[in-house]
């Protein structure tokens, strides 16, 4: 019963030392991903923060003719 025990043991190591290599792999796998998706999300945050400060001025040129307009037609009546 020893060595079925003893065997059974170092298969279980085996599978453990398997196992380990490939998280380590899985893990450096899922960095690199990582590692190439964060400037893409930095891009972004980027290119929404431009895109806000366009909308700001965009929304600042209509407000301000509306309000011409508004005082306009107040005006005349």
């Amino acid at each position: 019963m020893t060595d079925e025990f003893d065997k059974m043991i170092e298969n279980l190591k085996t599978l453990r030392d398997e196992i380990r290599v490939q998280v380590h792999l899985a893990k450096a796998e899922v960095k690199d991903e990582w590692e190439e998706l964060e400037p893409k999300f930095e891009q972004l945050e980027e290119k929404l923060s431009d895109a806000a400060e366009e909308t700001r001025e965009v929304v600042n040129v209509v407000a301000e003719e509306l309000t011409s307009a508004y005082r306009r037609i107040k005006e005349r009546l």
